[in-house]
């Protein structure tokens, strides 16, 4: 098989699993929107007493996350010497989805937060958070094809 059609054949893969994250974003959305609305009101599902520690911790994940993916992401697309191009587009196609599942992290830790304390503003800065981790790292053609001439 051509080198091109397996660019093709993991980038399509990555793509793919890019936008099945956004959707569930977009679907977490829609669901803290419907809880607001239903439950209006709404103040969460849980009394913890000290919620304020609960955000710190949350939101502290969420930037070890983003950290993590600073850090985590340039040794993933390591080359090793002699490493020819079909194991190349395996190890990007693998960065591309570990870095794009840590992305959709924030947004989970904001919908669990919203979901016990009813802070919403806290799942829209988390979520926007995760949209922007997705749309830096969303895996596009012509960064493949630089990476794999480098």
């Amino acid at each position: 098989m051509d080198i091109r059609d397996e660019l093709r054949i993991h980038l399509k893969s990555a793509t793919l699993i890019a936008t099945a994250i956004i959707a569930s974003l977009l679907i977490y959305l829609g669901l803290v929107e419907v809880l607001r609305a239903v439950y209006r009101p709404f103040r969460g599902f849980a009394t913890i007493a000290n919620i304020q520690q609960l955000r710190y911790v949350v939101f502290g994940a969420a930037a070890a996350v983003i950290v993590l993916i600073r850090l985590l992401r340039p040794q993933l697309l390591r080359k090793a010497p002699g490493e020819d191009a079909k194991t190349a587009l395996h190890r990007l196609q693998r960065a591309a989805i570990m870095t794009l599942v840590l992305g959709e992290i924030p947004g989970i830790l904001g919908l669990g937060l919203f979901l016990l304390s009813g802070y919403n503003i806290d799942f829209y800065v988390l979520v926007f958070a995760s949209l922007l981790l997705i749309f830096m790292y969303f895996p596009r053609r012509t960064a493949w094809e630089e990476w794999l001439r480098d």
